[in-house]
């Protein structure tokens, strides 16, 4: 397995790319959470064929591998420095891919890979003269601590707040300037655990949270439809960075960070589908499954055909439109 990851990590992503290619990165990066197990997703996903399954779905999309991001010195640093280098060089992945014309999909891992993957591409559009695309955070967990208010003190609840542009060591720098993400174009799909310090920081900056309870309430279609008004309310180009725990554990075990309430797969796959048919979608984050939690491979699973509705959903509305 390591000799597979080091040649995948040389992989040379080619010059001439276009909206229609896809370019999966695996980040096997575990130890910004609280299980390491999540390091194992890109290799177990790849393990389940997720290319071919893929390709054989969607017909707009040209899927290739692009290898694995990983860090020069893996053992080296505080557990921030390091997480922050392995962001750094996802940025720099994601924001070349992005200025190529192609979509990033990034496998994690955990989910503070965030903070590197969508400021790549935020960036990418800020050099162009566009608009930085919203982000569509969908998520158990809304990821708004700093180190003040954070009480594991884990990197994989910080990633948000660090791409609004709170103070978070190594990872603000990491994001700069130019990967910012508006307050106003993001929005926070499925969340139903979080912590008093996120709540603050979600009032000061008037972030909208549509909680697991509301989408079970008012219903999947009418809650998603009103979180991208908010991310993309003209059909703006936007992001998307979905962590499979906004799924309920009876049906997905195998995450970092389990909280009952959660959606059911069925409602999951209706989110995706509503997701995909709204705009053009530049970026997605699929992150925090663990491999060592999983029953029968069951969260895994989900993870692949969610990706698959999402990105079938959003073939169709790019051929709409030429």
């Amino acid at each position: 397995m390591e000799g597979r990851l080091a040649r995948m990590a040389d992989f040379e992503d080619p010059c001439d790319m276009t909206s229609s290619d896809l370019r999966i990165l695996g980040v096997p990066m575990g130890i910004g959470g609280g299980k390491p197990g999540t390091a194992m997703a890109p290799w177990k996903v790849r393990e389940k064929t997720i290319v071919e399954r893929l390709r054989g779905t969607i017909d707009h999309f040209t899927v290739e591998d692009a290898g694995d991001v990983l860090p020069e010195k893996p053992e080296e640093g505080s557990r921030l420095e390091r997480t922050a280098e392995w962001c750094g060089r996802l940025r720099a992945r994601t924001e070349a891919l992005s200025r190529k014309g192609a979509i990033p999909l990034v496998i994690g891992g955990d989910h503070t890979l965030a903070a590197g993957s969508l400021s790549g591409v935020a960036a990418t559009h800020l050099a162009r003269g566009e608009e930085i695309p919203g982000v569509l955070w969908i998520d158990a967990h809304v990821d708004m601590n700093t180190h003040r208010t954070s009480p594991s003190g884990n990197p994989h609840g910080m990633s948000a707040a660090a791409l609004l542009g709170l103070e978070i060591d190594h990872l603000s720098d990491v994001v700069g300037r130019d990967g910012r993400i508006a307050a106003d174009r993001i929005a926070f799909l499925g969340a139903r655990d979080i912590d008093p310090g996120e709540q603050k920081h979600i009032d000061e900056l008037g972030l909208p949270v549509f909680s697991s309870d509301e989408m079970h309430r008012a219903g999947i279609e009418e809650t998603v439809k009103r979180a991208l008004m908010t991310v993309s309310p003209n059909g703006e180009p936007f992001m998307v960075s979905f962590d499979v725990d906004v799924i309920d554990p009876a049906f997905a075990p195998g995450v970092d960070t389990a909280v009952p309430g959660g959606l059911s797969p069925g409602q999951i796959h209706e989110t995706m589908r509503i997701v995909g048919e709204h705009a053009p979608i530049v970026a997605i984050d699929a992150v925090e499954l663990n491999p060592e939690t999983d029953v029968d491979d069951r969260t895994s699973e989900l993870m692949i055909t969610a990706l698959a509705t999402l990105l079938e959903a959003s073939a169709v509305e790019a051929s709409r439109h030429g």
